[in-house]
């Protein structure tokens, strides 16, 4: 983006660094422009950044464990490098604005173009994106991340209709992710929506067996490929 980065360059804790995303920006940098999306945890605008387009993902900071969630999704996406993933640019990490910079996918989410603009992929363009997520979940699991939120609304599209996964508010270490049963997840809490999200996250009609039996979570990262993606 042609960005200084300032040393050192963490985030505000001191436990986000990166070597080449700058993790905290001179407002001068940056314009927020309209809101193109929102949801219950963040609101993301069409913005500018050294002036070029992105997009800027502002998180709902209520809360000392909301912030934690904003660190520990920085601290995983500064370690991604992936075609087949959002591209981070930026990100401000240090108060009183806390923001995701990503590069601009200019034709939306793959659930706008479904299902509003009515959009009917050819066969090449299914099995191309199919084997380019399937690609970007094979890295993430080799590498030890579960996405834990893959459906239409998080997949992005550039330019050449490629898609690029997106929204890793969710996501987790394998190794951090309890094996779910019935009985722990009982003793949870109340589900919400779904199976409680500090276990899991997806719809119970969109559980495979093995899921609400045995949990391997990278099972359940393909498994919802196959289900949201085709809904």
């Amino acid at each position: 983006m042609g960005l200084e980065i300032i040393h050192p360059n963490t985030c505000i804790r001191g436990c986000c660094r990166s070597d080449s995303i700058p993790l905290h920006l001179p407002p001068s940098s940056y314009t927020l422009l309209l809101p193109i999306a929102r949801g219950s945890e963040s609101v993301v605008y069409d913005a500018t950044l050294d002036g070029k387009r992105v997009a800027v993902k502002k998180p709902v900071l209520s809360t000392s464990e909301d912030i934690n969630k904003f660190h520990k999704e920085l601290q995983l996406l500064c370690k991604l490098n992936h075609e087949g993933i959002a591209m981070l640019v930026a990100a401000h990490a240090r108060p009183p604005n806390y923001m995701f910079f990503f590069k601009f996918y200019e034709f939306g989410n793959l659930s706008q173009k479904l299902h509003v603009e009515e959009w009917s992929p050819s066969i090449d363009q299914t099995l191309m994106i199919t084997i380019q997520l399937a690609n970007a979940l094979q890295y993430l699991h080799n590498i030890g991340i579960v996405h834990r939120d893959v459906k239409s609304a998080n997949v992005l599209l550039d330019k050449n209709m490629r898609p690029h996964l997106a929204d890793f508010g969710l996501s987790e270490y394998k190794q951090d992710l309890k094996k779910v049963t019935m009985e722990n997840w009982r003793s949870s809490g109340k589900p919400t929506g779904g199976f409680h999200k500090k276990n899991m996250v997806a719809l119970v009609s969109y559980t495979t067996p093995v899921t609400l039996g045995n949990f391997l979570p990278t099972v359940a990262d393909v498994h919802m490929v196959t289900t949201n993606l085709a809904t």
